[in-house]
């Protein structure tokens, strides 16, 4: 059997396989990435990126690309719940394209998850992934050194041996990696089952906006409320082709196997489509779960995307979630393999995203209750959180972080009146260049770590420099104020983030604050903190 070593192999090639195996290609790591499937993903599911996946995507490089693709369609949001396609509307979800701009410069994307996934591709490609549909992970062994692994090129039949000093297990909830590590799961489980079915229509008119309904003609989901209770009406990238989800009840038990005309028929009388009947392509069940792995990293094995959560598809948040794993596993791992940080920075992959996945696993729950399963309602379902503070607000207590005392441990935050503590996502700022061009704070994460200071004295830019010239890793400095390199317009940045000369702030690559300091530059404090946070000996 012929052998091959990689430094990452990659078991899954969705959107959490290849998201990861683009950011660790941006540092420099080239990763195997084996799919069984023989291309992307090619279906049609609801489309949409929400801003905090679409900052990551620009990091990545792709965030141009992924908007040129779908420019000519509606920048808005829309989401409602209503009797009818017709109207009238009961509650609006909606949000114009601008509605975040106080929390991010980034727009929606409005890619779909096909569209994503092949624009993901082209790009680990690009950084030296060496990424291979139609090949399975067939078995794996770790040891202390290393992960042994036995992949099949589907076509051929042919099995190589890949050693490697990583897995990362993106093969979906059903997939091998997890179940191989024996690592158990919690949450609620299997929660019912739904029917989706698509079809093709011309609803010129029906979606356009008017009194009582928002325009959904592009990126628009509907509640709907019906004879068979409520379903989702949503639209798809592929122009005339929509999609609906039932519940699954006995009334409807045997939905899949009814002649196309009848199903059209059923579809045509639930939307108030008389006259525009139909024509059904696709009429298929599938399961609801709501569950976590109990552990997302065992020894040299992560697990990312639908591998360590899964989550029922009401919010969008899956696929989001399995690009920002990707965002955030990346600079870790690279982090390692550089030798720039010990392993046990990659424990933080667990305490960090195992709780939010947690989080948003319940939130997700919550909205099927409220918009599909409204018998499902008790005492231990969610309150239902805003959109921002799932996206913007979710913080770590602890991983790879230097908490600060009196830290009240909670995982979410409102990031319209943010705390700056460590753990918590660095706050959008408006700022310009000290040749008055327009830029933000933003701009300034995504590659490296960076520190944060108004301090006129410019001594921690030589304490950072000299910290990071002793651990070999890269620190950037920009000061804010009269005479740094940034200029604060709206006098936000100190309040925000909490800190204000001679103090500074230090943000790890994937927008996190780490450590804030009140004190003035200290080298030896600011070793001490990068240290602990990269699990180094200073």
């Amino acid at each position: 059997m012929s052998a091959e070593r990689v430094p990452v192999l990659i078991a899954g090639g969705g959107l959490a396989g290849l998201s990861t195996a683009v950011f660790l290609g941006l540092r420099g790591v080239p990763a195997l990435v084996c799919e069984r499937h023989r291309s992307t993903y090619t279906g049609v599911k609801a489309q949409g990126q929400f801003i905090h996946a679409m900052e990551a995507l620009r990091v990545a490089g792709v965030a141009d690309r992924l908007h040129a693709m779908t420019a000519r369609r509606n920048k808005d949001f829309h989401m409602v719940i209503a009797d009818s396609l017709r109207g009238p509307v009961r509650k609006d979800f909606s949000a114009p394209a601008d509605a975040l701009k106080h929390l991010s410069p980034e727009d929606w994307g409005q890619a779909s998850q096909a569209q994503c996934e092949e624009i993901l591709a082209v790009r680990a490609g690009e950084l030296g992934a060496d990424v291979r549909f139609g090949t399975e992970l067939r078995s794996f062994v770790q040891n202390r050194d290393e992960v042994v692994a036995v992949i099949r090129d589907l076509k051929t039949g042919t099995d190589r041996t890949v050693y490697a000093d990583y897995l990362i297990g993106a093969d979906g909830w059903r997939g091998a990696v997890r179940k191989t590590l024996g690592v158990g799961t919690h949450g609620r489980g299997e929660v019912g089952a739904v029917i989706r079915v698509l079809f093709d229509a011309d609803l010129t008119g029906v979606l356009d906006q008017r009194d009582g309904l928002t325009d959904g003609r592009q990126f628009a989901a509907f509640h709907l409320t019906t004879r068979h209770g409520p379903i989702v009406f949503f639209t798809t990238d592929v122009p005339g082709r929509y999609g609906v989800f039932y519940n699954m009840t006995p009334e409807l038990a045997d939905l899949t196997t009814r002649a196309p005309g009848d199903v059209a028929g059923l579809l045509s009388a639930d939307l108030g489509l008389a006259g525009r009947e139909p024509a059904v392509v696709e009429c298929a069940e599938t399961s609801i779960t709501c569950a976590v792995a109990d552990r997302f990293a065992d020894g040299r094995v992560l697990l990312v995307g639908d591998a360590a959560k899964v989550m029922p598809p009401t919010g969008g948040l899956g696929g989001n979630t399995a690009i920002m794993d990707g965002f955030y596993l990346g600079w870790k791992l690279a982090a390692v393999l550089h030798g720039q940080a010990g392993d046990g920075l990659l424990d933080s992959h667990d305490t960090e995203r195992r709780p939010v996945a947690d989080l948003l696993a319940e939130q997700q729950y919550a909205n099927l209750v409220q918009r599909l399963r409204p018998d499902l309602a008790a005492d231990d379902v969610p309150d239902q959180l805003p959109l921002p503070m799932l996206i913007f607000g979710y913080r770590y207590p602890v991983g790879a972080i230097m908490a600060e005392p009196g830290d009240d441990g909670e995982i979410v935050e409102d990031p319209a009146a943010p705390s700056g503590r460590p753990g918590s996502r660095a706050p959008y700022v408006p700022l310009t260049t000290s040749d008055g061009e327009p830029t933000s704070t933003s701009a300034l994460f995504g590659s490296a770590f960076v520190l944060l200071t108004s301090d006129p004295s410019g001594s921690w830019p030589s304490a950072a420099a000299e910290v990071a010239a002793g651990l070999g890793v890269e620190v950037n400095v920009h000061r804010i104020g009269e005479h740094g390199d940034l200029r604060d317009p709206g006098g936000l940045w100190e309040k925000l983030y909490g800190v204000t000369a001679p103090g500074a702030v230090l943000v790890r690559p994937d927008r996190f604050i780490a450590w804030r300091s009140p004190r003035a530059a200290d080298a030896d404090d600011l070793a001490s903190a990068l240290a602990a946070i990269l699990h180094r000996t200073p």
